[in-house]
C-alpha cells in the first residue's frame, strides 16, 4: 500500500473510531445499566427527565412531572405508582400495561433509587 494511502486510511480511522464511540455512548452497549434504568430511559425519561425531576422542555413547570419531591398527585406508595404506570393518566401520561410484573418492580425500584429511598 502506498504511504499516502496508508496515512489517509489511518486518518479516516482516527476520525471514525471517536465518532463511533460518541454515537454508542448513548446506548447500553458501552454502559452497564440496571433493568430499571433501561426501562426508565425507554418509557419515562422523555417527560420526567433522566434524573426524575421533570425538568424537560415538555413538562418544565409541571409540578406533577417532578417525581423526586414529595408532591405526588396520586400518592407515592408502590402500589399507586404501579397502577399509574400501568393505566396511565388520561391526556397526560401513556399507559404501560405491556410491562411484566418483574419489569414493573425494576422500574419502581429505580424510581425509588432516584428519590434516594428504598422501595
Amino acid at each position: 500500500m502506498p504511504p499516502a494511502r496508508g496515512r489517509r486510511a489511518a486518518r479516516a480511522l482516527g476520525v471514525m473510531v471517536p465518532l463511533l464511540l460518541v454515537l454508542l455512548s448513548g446506548c447500553d452497549l458501552l454502559v452497564s445499566r440496571s433493568e430499571g434504568e433501561r426501562l426508565w430511559r425507554k418509557h419515562c425519561a422523555d417527560c420526567h427527565g433522566i434524573d426524575g425531576t421533570g425538568n424537560t422542555p415538555r413538562y418544565m413547570g409541571n409540578p406533577w412531572a417532578d417525581l423526586r419531591d414529595n408532591s405526588w398527585k396520586t400518592g407515592g406508595d408502590r402500589s399507586t405508582i404501579e397502577d399509574v404506570v400501568r393505566e396511565g393518566i388520561f391526556g397526560a401520561m401513556p399507559a404501560h400495561d405491556e410491562l411484566t410484573a418483574a419489569e414493573m418492580r425494576a422500574l419502581v425500584d429505580y424510581l425509588y433509587q432516584l428519590r434516594g429511598e428504598t422501595g
